[in-house]
């Protein structure tokens, strides 16, 4: 099953030899209020909701809008300095603040172009030996992701928490693990409440952090013309136990025969999982409770 809403996008933003606003110019001497009028004329590569992402030039890629938060450059800025995982470089980011916005701000974030093939666009036309070969580089990013723990959890550098285990509105700052742990098991409890959870299910306690993305999908996956896999949208990505990688794979409603090649591949925690199925009412219909 595939997305049933698709993004916009413009169909020359992907050309190789495409003509495109700062070809040949020194990205260091763009100020960023040019930049910030590029996000409204450049080619589009992606549009959804708030958040757009341009063609710069041949190389270069911005994202933007009020969903595009300081994090995910500090995702970025932690992959490229501490794994070999694949993903954009960020080149600059900045903050405008601007209260028409849901968190108060726009974000822009200037990032390495990725040529490929988006996987949602050719998952379904791979070779099962090469299907097979996208899922085990998959695995090994989140391997190489769960190395790295992170005493504090949440977003990077701070913020709200975001993804599918925290509602469509966000949740948090959390300023330490209790804090985490209480806002979840306050769910938990809305959910026993009202006969939406199982009353066994235990309480939740987190132990150890790691690097999370929380949204490996089809659509956030390039691959390459040499068949390797890379990973962008870190938009959701922090510190969070490791249950939340495999967890939000399981939960994915398309691609399914993807989300079972990478699952299969990657550490499972059954239990754990149970519980974030659990509170499911409490992050949609008791989202603001």
């Amino acid at each position: 099953m595939e997305p049933i809403i698709c993004p916009l996008f413009n169909p020359h933003s992907r050309d190789l030899e495409g003509v495109f606003p700062l070809d040949g110019k020194d990205l260091d001497s763009i100020p960023d209020e040019t930049l910030a009028i590029l996000l409204e004329s450049a080619p589009v590569l992606h549009k959804l909701g708030s958040t757009t992402v341009v063609r710069l030039s041949q190389h270069l890629i911005m994202k933007g809008g009020g969903s595009v938060l300081p994090c995910e450059s500090e995702s970025l800025n932690l992959i490229a300095s501490k794994t070999g995982i694949r993903a954009p470089r960020v080149h600059r980011s900045f903050q405008v603040q601007d209260e028409t916005q849901y968190f108060g701000t726009r974000g822009y974030i200037v990032m390495d172009f990725i040529e490929g093939q988006p996987l949602d666009e050719c998952w379904g036309s791979l070779s099962y030996d090469n299907q097979r070969h996208v899922a085990t580089q998959i695995a090994d990013i989140i391997e190489e992701m769960q190395s790295i723990v992170i005493s504090q959890p949440g977003p990077l550098g701070g913020g709200p928490c975001r993804g599918r285990f925290f509602t469509d509105y966000s949740a948090g700052p959390f300023e330490d693990t209790a804090a985490l742990e209480g806002w979840f098991n306050h769910k938990l409890e809305i959910c026993k409440l009202v006969n939406q959870a199982p009353k066994d299910i235990p309480s939740f306690r987190f132990t150890t952090f790691v690097l999370t993305h929380q949204d490996i999908s089809p659509r956030n996956l390039i691959l390459d013309r040499n068949g390797k896999v890379w990973l962008i949208d870190w938009a959701h990505s922090g510190a969070y136990p490791p249950v939340f990688e495999s967890a939000a794979l399981s939960a994915q409603q398309f691609f399914t025969d993807f989300n079972e090649a990478v699952l299969c591949l990657v550490p499972r925690y059954p239990e754990e999982e149970l519980q974030l199925q659990s509170i499911t009412y409490g992050l949609i219909t008791a989202a603001l409770a």
